[in-house]
C-alpha cells in the first residue's frame, strides 16, 4: 500500500505559502493624487538652488577668492583691478630692489630690470583665482576658498644670461699656483689660492627663482684647485731654491783667471716657472752674465777690436778686425747651473772661453768703399803762434774720423771743450761784434775748412752758422763758426758709403802763411758738386767807436752785406739737385782804443 505526502507541505502548489507576501500595486487613482506634491517639492528645490547660485554668482563677481594671497600680500575679496593696483603698489617697490648675491664670501647686486626680471601683475591676479565665472565650483572658491600663490614672473632670458655673465666676470677667479721668488737672497713663498668659477646656467635659475626674495642669494660655483700646491713649493724650495743661494760658485776661466758668482748674482738670474705640475728652476743665461759682469772683468780676457779705415801713407787702408775672448752667457750658465744644488768643492766649476767677435768686421769695413777724395778744401791764415796751436790741435782731433752711413759729424763732439788741458791756448774770437781773446781762438777756421770739404763732398748739412762779421780769407757765406758748447758744426753722411775725414795743417811762420786742409775720402755719389757765384747785395756800413776799456782791440771798418749762393749736384753733366744758401753779415765798426 503506497503512502502519499500532502502537497501543502512540500509541493509546488503551496510555494506561495512559504514566501513573503507580494506588495500590492498602487491603484491608479492614488498615483494621480501624489504626483502634484512631488513636482512641487522638486520645483521648490530647483528654485532654491537657482536662487542660491544666482546670489553666489552675484556676490562672487570678478573678485579674488576670500583667502587669496600673492607673495604674502592679501588680495582676497578684491576685484581684479583693485588687486592689480594693490599688488603693484606693495610688490612693485620690492620688485625694483636689487637682488643681493654672494659667491664664496664675496657679494654683488643684480638689478632686476637689467637682468630682464619683471612681474606680470595681471597674470598674477588671474592665477590667484580672479575672474567672473559660471562654474559653481569657482563661485564657491571665491566665497569661501583661496590661498597663497606666487606672482607670475616674466623673464627676458637674453638679459638674464648677460647679467649672469657680468657676475661671472666679477666673481670668477683663476686658481693661483704656489710660487717661489727671491727677495735679495731670501726665498719667498707665495701660497696657492683656489679658483672660483660661477655655474652660469644654474646661477641664472637661482636668480630667477630668488626674484622678490629679501635675503642674499648664494650662487652655485665650482672651486678650482691650484695645480701647484704649497707642499710642492715647499719641496722645490728645500731641494733647489735655498741650496742655490747657499754659497758662491767659484768659476775657473782657463788661464784668464778665476772669479766668483755670488748668491746675489744667482738670485738675480734664477726664477721658478710652473711646469708639469711643479715649479721648474730657470736660470736666465743673459741675466746671469749681466749680473756677473763686474766679476768677469776681474779676469784677463782679450777685448775684440772693430775693423776700421785709417790713412796710411796718405791713403785709406782697411785695418782688420781682431777677435778676442769672452765668457759667453750660455757657457757661463752651462758651467754654473749643475753646481747650484752642490756644496763645498762641488761649487767650483770651469767655464770654456768663447771667441769674442768684433761688432764691425773686416768685411764690413771693406764695404764702406772709402777709396777716393770726394771733397776737399784749404784755407790760409796769417802767422800767429796761437793759430798754429789751436788750428793744428783741432785738425789733429778731427783727422781720422770715420763716418759710417747715417752717422753725424759734430765738431764740438769730436774736438771737445777748448781748454788748456785739451791742448788749446788763448786767441782771438768774434764776440758781440768785437774781437776778444779766449781759449781756442782760431778753431772756427777749422770749422770753415771742414764745412767746405763737406760741402763739395755732397754730404747733408745739419747745422752751421757763418760768422757775424765777414773775414776776407773765407769764401763769403760759405764758412762756419763754432763756440763751446752751443754753436756747433754738424753734418750727416747720408750716402751708402763710409766717409773718412782727413785734416792737417802747414804751420805758419813769420815769413809764410799757414794753411789747413780737410779732405773727405769716400766713393762719389754724384759726378760733380760745385758752388754757384757768391752774389753780394744790400751793403751796409758800421760806426766809429772809441773804446777806453783795458781789453780793447782796434778794428778796421768792413762793410756788411747779404750773400746768396747755391750748391749744385751734377750727374752726366746735368744739375740733378740744388740747395740754396744765404747769409747777412753785419758791418765791422771802426774801433779806436783811447
Amino acid at each position: 500500500m503506497t503512502t502519499q505526502t500532502p502537497r501543502s507541505d512540500f509541493g509546488a502548489a503551496d510555494d506561495t505559502l512559504i514566501r513573503s507576501p507580494a506588495r500590492r500595486p498602487t491603484p491608479p487613482a492614488r498615483r494621480r493624487r501624489n504626483a502634484p506634491i512631488v513636482v512641487a517639492v522638486v520645483t521648490t528645490v530647483v528654485v532654491l538652488l537657482g536662487a542660491a547660485y544666482l546670489v553666489g554668482y552675484l556676490l562672487a563677481g570678478d573678485k579674488l577668492p576670500k583667502n587669496a594671497q600673492i607673495n604674502g600680500i592679501a588680495v582676497g575679496g578684491l576685484s581684479r583691478a583693485a588687486a592689480v593696483d594693490k599688488l603693484n603698489a606693495e610688490l612693485g617697490p620690492r620688485a625694483a630692489e636689487p637682488i643681493d648675491v654672494t659667491v664664496d664670501g664675496q657679494s654683488s647686486e643684480v638689478q632686476p630690470a637689467a637682468a630682464g626680471l619683471t612681474v606680470d601683475y595681471e597674470a598674477s591676479v588671474q592665477a590667484a583665482g580672479s575672474g567672473r565665472s559660471l562654474d559653481p565650483r569657482q563661485i564657491f572658491r571665491v566665497l569661501v576658498g583661496g590661498g597663497a600663490t606666487s606672482a607670475v614672473i616674466v623673464v627676458d632670458q637674453a638679459k638674464l644670461d648677460s647679467a649672469v655673465q657680468a657676475l661671472a666676470a666679477t666673481f670668477d677667479q683663476p686658481a693661483a699656483d704656489a710660487a717661489l721668488t727671491y727677495a735679495g737672497t731670501e726665498v719667498k713663498q707665495t701660497p696657492a689660492q683656489a679658483g672660483i668659477t660661477v655655474q652660469q646656467a644654474a646661477a641664472a635659475t637661482v636668480i630667477e627663482e630668488s626674484f622678490l626674495a629679501s635675503s642674499a642669494v648664494p650662487l652655485p660655483a665650482d672651486v678650482v684647485p691650484a695645480e701647484i700646491t704649497d707642499e710642492e713649493a715647499d719641496q722645490v724650495a728645500d731641494s733647489f731654491a735655498k741650496p742655490a743661494v747657499s754659497a758662491p760658485v767659484k768659476v775657473k776661466a782657463g788661464e784668464a783667471g778665476t772669479f766668483k758668482i755670488s748668491p746675489a748674482m744667482i738670485a738675480a738670474a734664477l726664477t721658478f716657472v710652473p711646469e708639469n705640475g711643479t715649479l721648474a728652476p730657470n736660470l736666465d743665461a743673459a741675466k746671469l752674465r749681466e749680473s756677473a759682469d763686474d766679476a768677469v772683468k776681474t779676469v784677463e780676457l782679450t777685448e775684440p777690436k772693430d775693423a776700421t779705415v785709417r790713412l796710411v801713407k796718405a791713403k785709406p787702408k782697411v785695418v782688420a778686425a781682431v777677435n778676442g775672448t769672452e765668457v759667453a752667457a750660455d757657457e757661463l750658465k752651462k758651467a754654473v747651473e749643475p753646481a747650484l744644488t752642490e756644496s763645498g768643492a762641488g761649487r767650483t766649476v770651469s767655464v770654456e772661453l768663447s771667441g769674442a767677435k768684433a761688432k764691425f768686421s773686416t768685411a764690413d769695413a771693406k764695404k764702406l768703399g772709402v777709396k777716393q777724395v770726394t771733397g776737399e778744401f784749404t784755407t790760409y791764415f796769417p802767422y800767429l803762434p796761437y793759430r798754429n796751436i789751436n788750428i793744428g790741435r783741432a785738425a789733429e782731433l778731427i783727422n781720422g774720423t770715420l763716418l759710417k752711413p747715417g752717422d753725424t759729424f759734430s765738431l764740438n763732439g769730436i774736438v771737445g771743450e777748448r781748454t788748456a788741458a785739451n791742448g788749446f791756448t788763448e786767441g782771438f774770437i768774434i764776440k758781440g761784434g768785437k774781437f776778444k781773446k779766449e781759449l781756442g781762438g782760431g778753431v772756427s777756421q777749422s770749422a770753415t775748412t771742414t764745412f767746405n770739404a763737406m760741402f763739395f763732398a755732397g754730404l747733408k748739412d745739419i747745422q752751421h752758422q757763418p760768422h757775424t762779421l765777414y773775414i776776407d780769407r773765407y769764401p763769403a757765406g760759405r764758412e762756419a763758426t763754432v763756440a763751446w758748447p752751443s754753436l756747433d758744426l754738424k753734418f750727416q753722411n747720408d750716402t751708402k758709403y763710409g766717409v773718412l775725414v782727413q785734416a792737417y795743417i802747414v804751420k805758419g811762420t813769420p815769413s809764410r802763411q799757414g794753411s789747413i786742409t780737410v779732405k773727405m775720402w769716400s766713393t762719389k755719389t754724384y759726378d760733380k758738386i760745385t758752388s754757384s757765384a757768391l752774389a753780394r747785395s744790400n751793403f751796409t756800413s758800421g760806426r766809429d767807436i772809441e773804446d777806453d776799456s783795458p781789453d780793447c782791440e782796434p778794428m778796421s771798418p768792413v762793410q756788411g752785406f747779404t750773400v746768396n749762393y747755391q750748391r749744385l749736384f751734377y750727374n752726366d753733366d746735368k744739375v740733378v739737385k740744388r740747395e740754396n744758401f744765404a747769409w747777412t753779415y753785419a758791418p765791422t765798426d771802426r774801433v779806436r782804443c783811447v
